[in-house]
Parts: C-alpha cells; sequence; structure tokens
C-alpha cells in the first residue's frame, strides 16, 4: 500500500482525490450559500408583504357614519 502512494501512478491518484475533495467543498459551499441568499429573499418579501398588508389596514376609515354615504353609483 506505501509502494503504491510513492509510485507515479500513486501520486496521480492522491492528487485527482485531492482536486476532487477541493471541487466538493466549493460546490457545497456555494450551494449552501445560495440556499441562505434564497431564505434571506423569501423572508425580506415576507416582511414587505406584511408591512404592505398592515399599512393598507390603518388606511381604512372604519367610521359607522360612512355607511349612508353615496359611493356615486345608482341603484334601485
Amino acid at each position: 500500500m506505501i509502494g503504491l502512494l510513492f509510485s507515479p501512478l500513486g501520486r496521480y491518484i492522491l492528487i485527482g482525490g485531492v482536486v476532487f475533495m477541493a471541487l466538493a467543498g466549493v460546490y457545497f459551499k456555494i450551494r449552501a450559500d445560495a440556499v441562505e441568499d434564497m431564505k434571506a429573499k423569501a423572508q425580506a418579501d415576507i416582511i414587505e408583504r406584511t408591512k404592505n398588508a398592515l399599512d393598507a389596514a390603518s388606511a381604512v376609515n372604519l367610521n359607522p357614519e360612512r355607511l349612508r354615504e353615496s359611493d356615486g353609483h345608482r341603484r334601485d
């Protein structure tokens, strides 16, 4: 086994393994960052929608006297 590591073929296998592990590490790091970015954007969208809904709800006039106001449409 030790003799294989010191042979030219063993060195190529070892270098290939190191390169493969490095590329796999980079791939998984990029993937984890992309997932985290996607979650952050979704959370920001939820916060923005909630803020817009609260702003719209607070803009509603709930005065009961407005029930008798004309809305400009003619009805029978």
